[in-house]
């Protein structure tokens, strides 16, 4: 059973602070093990019971970034002391709203974490939202801070878990750390979230694919005639008419009109296409 995985950019030396405080390291291990617990059973279920309260509303739907949000709060907020959406200030008097201010998940005046997946403009603000937190202020504070943590998609995870290509990155975050260091004041933990390549969201049909596999999951002669997006086990897509399936062995797509070969152990996913 696949879990999920991650890479972490330690910024301002956080890892090394976490690591050498018994209660931060702790506390960091809850929220790691927590994203570490997820499967991509747990996923998939999630995913499939949103969609098809999404169909009876008839409401867009399109990605895993709403399961991956509410399983990581179902988990989290059961461990003592972690709480959601929790406001930066204290504003008695509702001055400020409370929408703009307030983090996805604190614990105990240690860690004002982010989760990510909207577009790449709000990426400054939501790397600026923790440091808020973790700092003082002459706006009077709900939580105090130590450290920040920001949750988001790797580029790659953009692709497999069909999340809108305007969106926010791992990658696109560690390149706004450099210009925003003198903002980004306090020690973060960047986590980029990474596909386990056991399966993908289609991006038409909005379908879990799962990965080929000559005994379970093969290529068969039913694809024949069939437009189709392949994924390679590199993550490179290649988008053609099925012309021939040897099964166990090959698919020959025809792709601007030239056949293509490619070897079956080397395709990681195969969909139809259906736009015109």
């Amino acid at each position: 059973m696949s879990h999920m995985i991650f890479e972490t950019f330690s910024h301002r030396h956080a890892e090394a602070i976490i690591m050498s405080d018994p209660i931060l390291k702790n506390r960091y291990c809850e929220f790691i093990n927590v994203i570490s617990s997820i499967t991509d059973d747990d996923l998939i279920k999630d995913f499939l019971i949103k969609k098809a309260e999404h169909s009876e509303r008839n409401t867009a739907f399109k990605s895993l970034t709403p399961s991956i949000n509410s399983l990581l709060k179902d988990r989290l907020t059961r461990i003592d002391g972690w709480k959601s959406e929790v406001d930066i200030f204290n504003d008695t008097k509702g001055v400020l709203g409370n929408t703009e201010w307030r983090l996805d998940f604190a614990c105990d005046n240690t860690f004002c974490v982010e989760v990510a997946f909207n577009h790449g403009e709000a990426i400054a603000w939501n790397l600026l939202k923790p440091v808020l937190s973790c700092e003082l202020n002459h706006v009077k504070k709900a939580i105090q801070g130590q450290i920040g943590i920001y949750v988001c998609a790797t580029d790659l995870m953009k692709v497999i878990a069909n999340i809108d290509s305007a969106s926010g990155s791992y990658e696109k975050v560690l390149r706004y750390l450099p210009p925003m260091m003198n903002q980004l004041t306090i020690p973060m933990m960047i986590i980029g979230l990474k596909p386990s390549g056991n399966f993908k969201i289609s991006k038409e049909e909005k379908e879990v694919i799962h990965r080929i596999d000559p005994i379970d999951n093969p290529i068969t002669k039913e694809w024949v005639n069939k437009k189709v997006i392949i994924t390679k086990n590199d993550h490179t897509t290649l988008m053609g008419k099925v012309v021939d399936v040897i099964p166990s062995d090959k698919i020959v797509i025809k792709n601007r009109n030239r056949n293509v070969d490619l070897q079956e152990q080397d395709i990681r996913f195969i969909e139809i296409y259906k736009s015109k």
